[in-house]
């Protein structure tokens, strides 16, 4: 139902009961600072089951860079509106709430003081994200399924808890010339 694959959903949640690894996606990113001014600031392949894409990333100008690429957290805000986006969807189709379109947006502002070693400011301001929903569906069965969203995005869950991380750094041998 609207590009999303109802059926498969099924399959994985059918599996996952008794196989929790079915419904786990692990994910491995590499990526490397460059320092030749002429090139974007950072970039790494992501892959994906049909193949890979060369993500690359630039500071803006205010930033240190030139901006001749989207931002490192502008990959990070792209990546939470397209999974609350993509749940929605996914939502309305296993609901049975048919989309004829569905548009998106997320607006927020970014504080880079901290950043810039000015003090302790909190750096984000609130993600509002604003769904418009093009169906024949009720008001109603919208709001049911902004619920589900809102319930079992991992974009949002990520955003109401605490995630742990860690970070490491070490020396390594230069490459020969």
């Amino acid at each position: 139902m609207h590009n999303v694959d109802v059926d498969r959903i099924e399959e994985t949640q059918r599996k996952a009961k008794d196989n929790p690894s079915v419904a786990t996606l692990t994910v491995e990113l590499k990526g490397d600072w460059r320092s030749n001014p002429h090139q974007k600031q950072f970039g790494g392949t992501v892959k994906f089951p049909e193949g890979e894409a060369l993500f690359e990333a630039d500071f803006p100008p205010f930033l240190g860079g030139e901006g001749r690429a989207p931002s490192p957290l502008m990959y990070c805000f792209y990546g939470a509106m397209c999974c609350y986006g993509a749940t929605f969807a996914t939502q309305a189709a296993m609901a049975g709430v048919e989309l004829k379109g569905l548009r998106i947006g997320l607006n927020l502002s970014v504080d880079f003081r901290t950043a810039l070693g000015l003090g302790g400011f909190t750096p984000l301001s609130a993600f509002n994200f604003e769904v418009e929903v093009d169906t024949k569906a009720s008001d109603e069965d919208v709001q049911r399924v902004k619920q589900l969203a809102d319930e079992r995005c991992p974009a949002i869950w990520a955003m109401e808890n605490k995630v742990p991380y860690s970070t490491k750094a070490k020396r390594v041998k230069p490459a020969a010339a």
